[in-house]
């Protein structure tokens, strides 16, 4: 009889998991507390009282389609590079109906608690209870994935002063539309993903706006050299094989080659890659014209206004929206089994809670993702849905957890706080590399050097992943050959007589790079 698995969540993480789940033959059942699957990429202009994430009508996705997608399911080759919000939903919906998978959710059903069954030190198995209507019921599985997300409390900090302010004080997760800021004079605080879009799209409809920024932050376009999606040539292999420092210099001399960082009250006091970033291309613009303007951080709020750091101030506000991220937060299982707090968190690969008796409970998607999110919850998903049918082995309890605390310096010295933050190419490859999907470059270029080409300079797209190994799919190949195409195909409205645009043209120029970079490295190092 196959293995049950309560996936608690149908959002992108908990979707990808259902059909992890079923390669592997396990019957997963979902709990879902809405009416609705996509979790917090359905847009609701009238509920701004959600203490999680949630999205904006502007919304755009800040990274592109072809790093985006779950790797056996590709956008439309016509759709644009970057996506709104109801184009990923969009996605998210005809994800689950191509591959059948609304039968294992339950909707309007909310989770209370996740507790061990009675029999757990035997069994391993779990006690799920749920409310459904004005009804509680419970069950048993033997196996759970927790999927809330990781944006599960918005965070507002708190200043001396903050009750005189008088006026308006929102997060950015109850932000919407513009409208009910027109011609108000208004304060973001925030140096990164939300902020910036607020910021910036507010600049266009109010009186002023102020981006008021701790450490400053590093904006990371989305056009790159040719037109071409900025993360998808950053995300190419040739370039992991560097080291970090030279990475880090060539993308900093392209961001700041028309952008001066001092002027724009913009320069990070991290470096690059160990900094906060805005992936906005207009905030820029808006600093230009003047409809957004820096400040540092704030000290005190008083009566309509604020004083900063520096003693500058800032009177007759009417708005502040504090766009200062989230908490990752997992009530409904107890603290000492997933820890609310990331300082004493014991996570495997970010997956596996290592204190439990039995390696029956995952968390899929608390990860937070220098790129595309989706890709590496499936890879998680892959993961442990191989986990729990035996067909991955676990090191010692010892090794896991010195990983642990490896990984727990690793991230305290990029982030400079307690958190989880990962660049997916390495993760994802170090998730590949266990669950047997990792392609072998160096066999690739003896059996089929086209690809193995590509697979080294185009983007290191998902679909990488199922070239070969379990739950491998026959379209792999087409998807990372037709990449940049891919790209071509959602921008061209209107068809040109002009040069060749393919990039491909370029990977001889690429490959003697790669052989200079390696010889340069090995000589130096």
């Amino acid at each position: 009889m196959a293995k049950t698995v309560a996936i608690i969540g149908a959002g992108p993480a908990g979707l990808t998991s259902i059909k992890a789940c079923l390669e592997e033959g396990l019957t997963p059942t979902v709990f879902e507390r809405r009416a609705i699957i996509g979790g917090l990429w359905n847009y609701d202009e009238k509920s701004t009282d959600s203490p999680g994430g949630a999205v904006y009508k502007s919304l755009i996705t800040n990274t592109s389609k072809e790093l985006t997608y779950f790797s056996d399911f590709p956008f439309p080759e016509d759709w644009s590079p970057f996506l709104s919000q109801g184009e990923y939903l969009s996605y998210i919906n005809s994800y689950a109906e191509a591959f059948d998978l609304q039968q294992y959710i339950r909707l309007e059903h909310e989770v209370l608690q996740i507790v061990q069954a009675p029999d757990y030190d035997v069994t391993g198995r779990w006690r799920i209870r749920y409310k459904s209507g004005n009804t509680e019921d419970e069950q048993q599985f033997d196996h759970v994935m927790i999927c809330t997300g990781n944006s599960s409390e918005a965070y507002s900090p708190t200043y001396p002063g903050q009750e005189e302010f008088g006026g308006t004080i929102i997060h950015s997760n109850q932000y919407r539309t513009p409208q009910q800021f027109i011609d108000k004079n208004v304060l973001v605080i925030g140096d990164s993903f939300s902020a910036g879009d607020v910021a910036t799209e507010l600049g266009f409809h109010s009186k002023q706006v102020y981006l008021s920024m701790r450490k400053g932050c590093y904006v990371f376009p989305k056009r790159g050299d040719g037109g071409w999606p900025f993360d998808a040539l950053l995300s190419t292999r040739w370039r992991y094989l560097m080291p970090e420092w030279l990475i880090r210099f060539i993308t900093k001399r392209f961001m700041e080659r028309d952008v001066n960082y001092d002027a724009y009250g913009l320069r990070s006091e991290h470096k690059l890659f160990r900094s906060a970033v805005i992936a906005n291309d207009f905030i820029l613009t808006q600093i230009v014209h003047g409809r957004v303007k820096t400040r540092p951080a704030v000290e005190r709020f008083f009566h309509r206004g604020v004083e900063f750091v520096d003693g500058s101030k800032l009177e007759d506000l009417d708005v502040v929206v504090f766009g200062t991220g989230y908490r990752t937060r997992v009530p409904i299982i107890a603290d000492e089994l997933v820890s609310d707090d990331f300082e004493t968190r014991e996570i495997y690969k970010y997956i596996l809670p290592v204190r439990l008796a039995h390696p029956s409970l995952v968390v899929i998607g608390i990860i937070r993702v220098f790129g595309a999110t989706a890709p590496s919850f499936e890879m998680q998903a892959r993961w442990a849905a191989r986990l729990f049918t035996g067909q991955l082995t676990l090191p010692p309890l010892s090794e896991m957890s010195r990983e642990i605390e490896e990984m727990r310096k690793v991230q305290l010295e990029i982030n400079h706080k307690h958190t989880i933050k990962i660049l997916p190419y390495f993760y994802n490859t170090e998730l590949a590399e266990d669950i047997g999907c990792r392609p072998n470059l160096l066999r690739m270029f003896l059996s089929d050097p086209a690809l193995a080409i590509h697979m080294l300079f185009a983007p290191a797209v998902p679909a990488s992943f199922r070239l070969v190994g379990p739950n491998s799919w026959p379209g792999a190949r087409d998807a990372v050959m037709n990449c940049w195409n891919n790209y071509l195909a959602g921008m061209k409205g209107r068809v040109v007589k002009t040069k060749s645009t393919d990039i491909s043209n370029r990977y001889v120029f690429l490959l003697i790079s790669v052989v200079v970079v390696v010889i340069a490295v090995l000589l130096y190092s």
